[in-house]
């Protein structure tokens, strides 16, 4: 016979929620790519409902905006100290997109997959020569004080990244610098050192 409307059979069955991080990570809220705002807001909602048993979090990103990764990886943390979170690496996950795949329970990847990428960079727009009197940051070069402070800035998120890294991944932080620096590492070499757990696509994870 036809059925009409939903399939109640299996609405309070426990299950596993499969979340998607796919794009750039940006600040804020939005849909057209991975908000920070947005996306943990998602995982806080998964942490609180309790049909939800696990999660596996799908993330194919290049990584983005350090905020935006922390503000995502705060929950990520917060969600796998009540359940299991495994993510699903796509065909990279890279930079912003490993920092919020390093708390999980563990990760599974392609052996082509692009990861790692431990690393930060500052930039600030130079629109070249310009009107003397004029003092906006893109119109002039950095002073010496604004260079050691824009350094500081990207050397402090530098050592959070490879903290939370070494946290995540059960790995003594000297080697977590010995493979970061801005590297890119192919999944194949990325499980020799540790920066995931297993081969596999989605449905392994």
């Amino acid at each position: 016979a036809a059925q009409v409307g939903p399939d109640v059979r299996h609405m309070g069955a426990d299950r596993v929620a499969v979340l998607y991080a796919d794009g750039q990570i940006v600040d804020g809220e939005g849909y057209d790519a991975v908000y920070g705002n947005t996306l943990a807001e998602k995982i806080r909602q998964l942490r609180l409902d309790d049909g939800v048993k696990a999660v596996v979090v799908r993330v194919n990103s290049p990584g983005g905006s350090a905020l935006a990764s922390d503000v995502i990886w705060r929950e990520m943390e917060l969600l796998k100290a009540e359940k299991p979170v495994i993510v699903s690496m796509g065909a990279y996950a890279a930079s912003g997109g490993y920092y919020i795949s390093a708390p999980a329970d563990a990760i599974v990847a392609d052996r082509l997959t692009l990861t790692g990428s431990i690393g930060v960079f500052g930039m600030l727009l130079y629109a070249g020569e310009s009107n003397r009197s004029a003092d906006l940051s893109i119109f002039r070069g950095l002073t010496p004080t604004e260079r050691a402070m824009m350094l500081k800035s990207v050397d402090r998120v530098y050592e959070t990244f490879t903290n939370l890294v070494a946290e995540g991944r059960n790995l003594p932080v000297e080697e977590v610098l010995d493979i970061a620096g801005g590297r890119v590492w192919s999944g194949v070499d990325a499980l020799e050192i540790g920066l995931i757990d297993s081969y596999g696509g989605l449905k392994s994870a």
